[in-house]
């Protein structure tokens, strides 16, 4: 009859005390308190009968049986390393995590995605617009196109599309006119977006009223919502030209005003300083600033 093998987890601790000789830091290499550790260990040396670890002048070190013990699961647990880290290579090799605002996604990067693909077909592009938020603070995020007024020091970060604001609103809200004085904005809802506080204030200096009062003010947490919220009748929003072009275009919204607000927001490409180099980013990069010098 074949003996029946201690629960993986606990050979995993083993393994990793025995390398670190420590719990503290086998505890945050395997992302578990020091007490699951010991816990562990514990069960692991009930199971097999012997001591495995002894401590000497403060000192964590193996016993004879743990010496032996290790011997065998160390090279195992590093074969099933290499094995899992295999599998995941060519997946992640040729994969490319980007966040992004979900309605630039929408409006401009998806759409031109098939001349991206059919030029590079081996590449695979995971769009996380959940991610934008993060940043590049995780592992799960290989580059950022955000939203700024200036580039990331801490980052390797270019410009790559000037962004053009103005307000927007439903066609039923000039009642038939083609345009609007902006003193008549005091009579309507402003509808802003979280993520740009100060477009609405930057943009009534540029026409000229800065000390408008709207009638109401309500508040949205994506440029989509913003933009359907216009869409709807629900007041004007402050819009970006290479969002809502498409829009204007059909008639779902229109701009009324002649003021623009430029270049106090771009739209950047931003990655590790590290990763600028390598080849999906390369790429990319090359790809994104032929699409929009177009």
């Amino acid at each position: 009859m074949s003996q029946r093998l201690p629960p993986l987890r606990a050979i995993e601790a083993f393994v990793v005390v025995s390398e670190t000789l420590s719990y503290t830091k086998a505890a945050q290499a395997l992302n578990i308190t020091k007490s699951a550790i010991s816990r562990r260990i514990q069960s692991l040396e009930s199971d097999l009968g012997v001591r495995l670890f002894r401590r000497t002048n403060k000192a964590l070190e193996l016993t004879a049986d743990g010496d032996a013990y290790y011997k065998i699961t160390g090279p195992a647990f590093d074969a099933l390393r290499t094995a899992g880290a295999m599998l995941e290579r060519p997946q992640r090799n040729n994969t490319l995590r980007i966040a992004l605002p979900q309605s630039f996604a929408s409006h401009w990067l998806i759409p031109r995605l098939p001349s991206f693909y059919e030029k590079h077909p081996e590449i695979d592009l995971h769009l996380d617009s959940l991610g934008y938020f993060k940043k590049l603070d995780g592992d799960n995020i290989d580059l950022v196109l955000h939203v700024a007024k200036g580039p990331t020091a801490s980052f390797h970060c270019e410009k790559f599309m000037r962004m053009v604001q103005f307000p927007v609103c439903h066609p039923s809200l000039l009642a038939g006119r083609n345009s609007l004085p902006v003193s008549e904005l005091a009579g309507h809802t402003l509808l802003h977006l979280n993520t740009m506080p100060d477009a609405w204030a930057e943009w009534l200096d540029v026409a000229g009223h800065p000390d408008l009062v709207p009638a109401r003010e309500s508040h949205f947490d994506t440029m989509s919502l913003t933009l359907d919220a216009a869409a709807n009748g629900l007041g004007f929003a402050m819009g970006a030209e290479v969002i809502c072009r498409r829009d204007i275009e059909r008639g779902r919204l229109v701009a009324p005003f002649e003021a623009r607000l430029e270049d106090v927001r771009s739209m950047y490409f931003m990655c590790r300083k590290q990763d600028v180099s390598s080849r999906l980013i390369r790429r990319f990069r090359a790809w994104l600033m032929a699409e929009a010098a177009r």
